[in-house]
């Protein structure tokens, strides 16, 4: 029994130094850096009049990127003003027919109320009456289809405001601008291609500021919370540290991605964690490997 309880607790100290020492090593999470990239792209299709920023060019939010050719639909335009015009003219019309229709309807009103009270003397006969009466009916049905032609012609006119207001849209966005402030990463077109709608025609990424998405075990998540500061090896730039801020820390487990080397690695159950590096030098690029240090 003496002989064993060293052997005993010798073992039990060891598991103990060793469970610590697993605990306490460093985590070195790798990942790329990544940049918040906007693909530019027309909403309809039309020849490429103007492509005026480079690869790599700097542009600012507003900054006109891409200018289509929009003759056609200000021809369109024009053309349907001409309509809009013609009908508001043909309203005008419209509204002095109605007010013709009314007067006469007024005055056969009043002349058959008046004859009506000379037949009550006998001073008027009931086909006169019966002819006034009929009079009077014409007048309010043409009152009535003096109305009705003129909210006929009102709605097509708003039918033709809707469609000018459709042209306007679509001749403004043959006009590309930029979003947001960014560099210019892909520029997939040139003047006199024809651009497809949803096509891609520039991409816009903002270097100014990267992310590094990492990988961790549940065992180290705890090493992590939204908004701590870490430092950041980057490869290409040899041992200097840059500041990485967590910014995300997913709340689902998933397999690690299937980038990852090892079978064995690719099977266990990670947590995604993105942190924010600031890049105001511009010394960090697109596809830069970097590692965080826990």
């Amino acid at each position: 029994m003496r002989l064993t309880t060293p052997i005993v607790i010798a073992t039990l100290s060891a598991a103990l130094i060793g469970g610590c020492t697993a605990r306490s090593s460093r985590v070195h999470p790798s990942g790329t850096l990544e940049a918040t990239e906007t693909d530019l792209a027309s909403v309809y299709a039309g020849r490429i009049l103007e492509v005026r920023p480079q690869l790599g060019d700097p542009v600012r939010a507003g900054d006109t990127l891409i200018v289509l050719d929009t003759e056609l639909l200000r021809l369109q335009r024009a053309q349907s003003e001409a309509g809009r015009r013609s009908l508001q003219a043909q309203r005008e019309v419209t509204r002095d027919v109605l007010q013709q229709a009314r007067r006469n309807l007024d005055l056969a009103e009043v002349t058959l109320g008046r004859t009506r009270a000379l037949l009550e003397q006998g001073s008027a006969t009931p086909q006169q009456v019966d002819e006034l009466q009929t009079k009077r009916d014409v007048s309010a049905a043409q009152v009535s289809a003096a109305q009705h032609q003129l909210d006929a012609l009102a709605a097509e006119e708003a039918k033709l405001d809707a469609l000018l207001a459709v042209y306007d849209r679509q001749i403004r966005d043959g006009v590309i601008v930029s979003p947001a402030n960014g560099t210019i990463i892909l520029r997939n077109s040139e003047p006199g291609e024809f651009a497809a709608p949803g096509a891609v025609l520039l991409r816009l990424a903002d270097l100014t500021r990267l992310e590094l998405r990492v990988f961790l075990s549940e065992q180290d998540l705890d090493r992590v919370k939204i908004g701590q500061e870490l430092p950041i090896l980057v490869d290409a730039l040899k041992g200097e540290p840059v500041t990485g801020k967590v910014t995300w820390v997913s709340d689902e487990a998933e397999f690690t991605p299937k980038n990852v080397q090892t079978k064995q690695a690719r099977t266990q159950l990670v947590y995604a964690v993105k942190l924010s590096v600031a890049n105001p030098d511009g010394r960090l690029h697109i596809g830069m490997p970097a590692e965080v240090k826990l």
